[in-house]
């Protein structure tokens, strides 16, 4: 069997594995072993099993990894995740669509803190849907704004997410955070248009409710000054070369910390809960790194990126036409898995083809991250309208795939305007100290 038609046995059987529920860890390192061992054999694929484990457990780079993930518990056992609907509900929510506004800002803050859309969307369809429905809220508005709220949390530092794509495409971490930067703010606006066009137009009904008084205003802004220091600290010190994205790390959990202790919110049970909750998560992720590393020689190995690239030869010059492609094809798979999951499966085919094509991997790391997000609320069969679906049980399909549509439009046009202009992507990261 020659290795480029094992090479794509191997990468559809991740792909049947992953759609049968085994953990992406163990699916992509079987098949990376078996596959290896298939082309070199056992000795020679249990070697590089055993060296794949030593780097990835001792690289430099990866030690931010487990220092964002408990600058994150840290924060959720101090109450910093917990306050930010209700601060931001009170701030915005006399506001015509003021509480689903203030979804999607409470979403994107925890999304940064659990790394996870389908996590995020869980949470917050128990916390918001059940506050919209008692304000009026439309049920689709509701819904679509949880979903898409889910999806902001992946690209807003400290992201894991990128940290993956950063190691595993041999990019500057700290680029990639920077260039977040735009794309956020793009997002935002979008999804803010998302919510008012409907609206505006008399498709979503959202009531407007009693403005709150003066000291509940106050109070809410005091809850929302330590998470929006923190993302200040984390930008500001990697914009100005004052930070490593290691140190950033290292920086954003010690003041997390402090802030815990300071304000008496974070007790020793929490903190305990919270290093256990790290051990758990960094081990997980550590699994999946080692698991697709193991993918990623045995891809290597195979020759298949490499045959990519050349049965790409023709569209290498139409950078535009490969972007295109590469975009469909997250769309599709965004239907199906989560967003970790696609991202190690792609990530080591498409860079080399993006990279021969001439696009910026900066650039092309933030895309995929967006795309692949996007896929997550793209009706019918989106995986964070699944997981809002099993939360509550008696929005319908239809109420689900019409809340999230304006979004998806926002999605679009979001991906739209990067492709057009991706300055607004690379500019930050090219003009940083």
């Amino acid at each position: 069997m020659s290795g480029l038609l094992l090479g794509g046995l191997g990468f559809g059987a991740a792909i049947v594995l992953i759609f049968l529920e085994v953990p992406v860890a163990v699916a992509l390192g079987l098949v990376g072993l078996v596959g290896s061992a298939m082309i070199i054999g056992t000795g020679g694929a249990m070697a590089i099993g055993a060296s794949t484990v030593w780097d990835s457990l001792t690289n430099y780079t990866l030690t931010m990894l487990p220092l964002f993930v408990l600058m994150g518990n840290v924060a959720a056992h101090s109450g910093l995740s917990a306050k930010l609907y209700q601060s931001m509900s009170v701030l915005i929510g006399h506001r015509r669509g003021g509480l689903a506004l203030a979804t999607i800002g409470a979403s994107a803050g925890f999304g940064m803190i659990s790394g996870s859309s389908l996590a995020t969307t869980a949470t917050m369809g128990r916390i918001a849907i059940p506050e919209m429905r008692e304000a009026g809220y439309s049920r689709s508005l509701s819904a679509g704004s949880v979903a898409a709220g889910g999806t902001l949390g992946i690209l807003i530092p400290p992201s894991t997410v990128l940290v993956i794509y950063a190691f595993i495409a041999q990019q500057s971490i700290r680029e990639l955070l920077l260039a977040t930067a735009g794309p956020i703010a793009l997002a935002v606006l979008l999804y803010c248009l998302a919510i008012w066009v409907p609206i505006w137009a008399g498709w979503s009904d959202a009531p407007k409710r009693p403005r709150a008084n003066g000291d509940e205003r106050n109070s809410a802004l005091r809850e929302l000054l330590p998470p929006v220091g923190i993302f200040g600290l984390i930008m500001g010190g990697l914009y100005t070369g004052q930070f490593t994205a290691n140190e950033t790390a290292a920086i954003g959990a010690f003041v997390v910390l402090v802030y815990g202790i300071v304000s008496r919110r974070l007790s020793g049970r929490g903190m305990m809960l919270a290093l256990m909750d790290t051990a758990i998560t960094c081990g997980a992720l550590y699994l999946v790194l080692i698991g697709a590393n193991l993918f990623n020689f045995f891809l290597a190995l195979s020759g298949l990126p490499f045959s990519l690239t050349s049965m790409f030869a023709g569209l290498l010059d139409q950078p535009l036409l490969v972007i295109l492609l590469m975009l469909t094809i997250y769309l599709v798979l965004g239907t199906l898995m989560d967003s970790l999951a696609m991202l190690l499966l792609t990530v080591p085919l498409f860079v080399p083809i993006a990279s021969a094509a001439g696009i910026d991997l900066i650039w092309f790391g933030i895309f995929a991250v967006m795309v692949v997000e996007m896929g997550l609320i793209t009706p019918p069969v989106g995986m964070n309208l699944f997981v809002l679906k099993t939360v509550q049980p008696d929005i319908k399909l239809t109420e689900l795939w019409r809340g999230a549509a304006p979004f998806v439009v926002a999605d679009f046009i979001r991906v739209a305007i990067i492709i057009a202009l991706p300055a607004i992507v690379i500019w930050l990261p090219h003009t940083a100290i």
